[in-house]
């Protein structure tokens, strides 16, 4: 595991390059040898605490303990909280305008009925988004009834659909498990929070007229924080390909888990986090920033790459204008 990416516009060979470069090390799975299975679970969303939630489900499954309700319900509040600060702060801030701070104050709640009210203002008002057509997401931007409908309206307006557009198939069963394995994936795969949507007609139908475009991922987010806030039953992950591999969504993808477990103690156990196929070299982040034009906009695409792919680990991008300039 890495610990952090340091990603940079490198001109020293002539035309620009993106060059990203894994830093640090990461957080180990060793300390979970020997240890009891139900000690091990316990633990691994205090270790893992980015989405402690999602490795408290994977888990669980790994180590064949029952589900936990709780976990289930601390998973889908951190794929909303993740969301909510991307598209209420993140978006806005890069695009120079004002925090929804406002609507963001609904996570910190946590009831019912803040969820809805937060669903409400960031929507402007109750709409079926991932099952509506084309046509009827276009109404929707040009009525821009919240800040957040507003901004996704310029971003409409100003992405062009080849910027950032690359797409890999989703790892199989067999990609995971031979991926644990390993300790790395073998084949180039994707795993972000539009995997759930793409089937969805809203996704399908844009996806068949634009690609996997940089618009398309960030609408993938709005939909899945939807989902999260609205708290519907949500189709299961994949099923798990083999005995003691355990999966869970997070906000950035799929998360497995695998555990050897003999005699009640944990002989062997391995973590892969969705950054695993997404960072790897020539991978999807790669592929997304290479598909960027060299202009003034560039560094604020990359960082809207990155909010796209959204990265289990630190994310350094440094451009620089002379290096924009030079293309």
């Amino acid at each position: 595991m890495i610990g952090g990416l340091d990603i940079a516009l490198d001109s020293a060979e002539g035309a620009p390059r993106w060059r990203l470069t894994p830093t640090g090390g990461g957080l180990g799975t060793g300390w979970a040898i020997g240890r009891r299975a139900e000690e091990v679970a316990a633990l691994m969303p205090r270790i893992f605490n980015l989405c402690s939630g999602a490795h408290a489900q994977a888990a669980r499954a790994a180590l064949g303990l029952p589900a936990d309700e709780a976990a289930t319900r601390a998973a889908r509040r951190e794929r909303a909280r993740d969301h909510a600060v991307a598209l209420l702060c993140d978006w806005p801030s890069l695009m120079g305008r004002s925090p929804d701070r406002a609507a963001l104050a609904g996570l910190a709640n946590g009831s019912e009925g803040s969820m809805r009210r937060l669903r409400d203002a960031v929507l402007g008002g109750d709409i079926d988004l991932a099952g509506g057509s084309i046509k009827a997401m276009e109404h929707w931007l040009e009525a821009g009834r919240s800040p957040t409908v507003r901004l996704l309206a310029h971003l409409r307006a100003t992405l062009d659909p080849p910027w950032g557009r690359a797409e890999l198939a989703m790892p199989d069963g067999s990609d995971i498990a031979a991926a644990l394995e390993a300790g790395e994936p073998a084949r180039l795969r994707e795993t972000t929070a539009a995997d759930p949507w793409r089937a969805a007609p809203l996704l399908r139908d844009l996806h068949a007229r634009e690609g996997a475009s940089l618009f398309l991922r960030l609408l993938a987010r709005l939909l899945d924080l939807v989902a999260c806030l609205d708290g519907a039953p949500e189709a299961p992950v994949l099923a798990s390909p083999a005995p003691g591999i355990g999966l869970a969504r997070a906000a950035r993808g799929l998360l497995a888990h695998r555990a050897r477990v003999v005699g009640g103690l944990v002989a062997d156990y391995r973590v892969l986090s969705p950054s695993a196929w997404n960072l790897a070299p020539g991978g999807l982040l790669s592929r997304m920033l290479a598909a960027l034009p060299m202009s003034g906009q560039t560094p604020m695409l990359a960082r809207l790459v990155v909010s796209c792919v959204n990265p289990c680990v630190p994310v350094t991008l440094r451009i620089e204008p002379r290096e924009v300039a030079h293309a």
